[in-house]
């Protein structure tokens, strides 16, 4: 029957290869997509396990969690009075930065506010949203 049929069509033999690969692609394709609508997939994504990790990692960078070098944990950094050290050990601010702080600080005598630390090169506001609950002015 089959010779009849290709005979009929006048098929070359690599065209009834191309026409078997098809046909057996689009049967087991089918099987597939049965199979996947008969038994659904259970996995579903935990979303408490990404959340409890964000939450240390929230807690890891609170004011009060913070280790600083000078050894006194959860301690607020007072930028009008903290030694280099002591502004190293605060989030984003190395060598550099914390020697601009100490300039500035002496140039301009104390900080006014917070805020005032972006008055400081190199601190701009994105950086500041970072320090701002590690710092205060007393």
């Amino acid at each position: 029957m089959w010779q009849r049929l290709t005979n009929w069509l006048a098929m070359t033999r690599s065209e009834q290869r191309v026409i078997l690969f098809l046909s057996t692609t689009l049967v087991v394709g089918a099987g597939i997509r049965l199979y996947q609508e008969t038994y659904p997939s259970r996995r579903e994504f935990d979303y408490r396990a990404v959340d409890s990790s964000f939450a240390a990692f929230r807690k890891e960078l609170a004011p009060d969690s913070v280790q600083q070098k000078t050894g006194r944990p959860g301690k607020l950094v007072n930028i009008n009075t903290a030694s280099k050290d002591e502004l190293l050990a605060l989030p984003g601010i190395g060598q550099t930065l914390a020697e601009r702080i100490v300039i500035f600080r002496g140039n301009q005598r104390k900080f006014g506010s917070a805020e005032d630390l972006q008055k400081v090169e190199g601190i701009s506001k994105k950086k500041f949203e970072k320090l701002k609950p590690f710092v205060t002015v007393q």
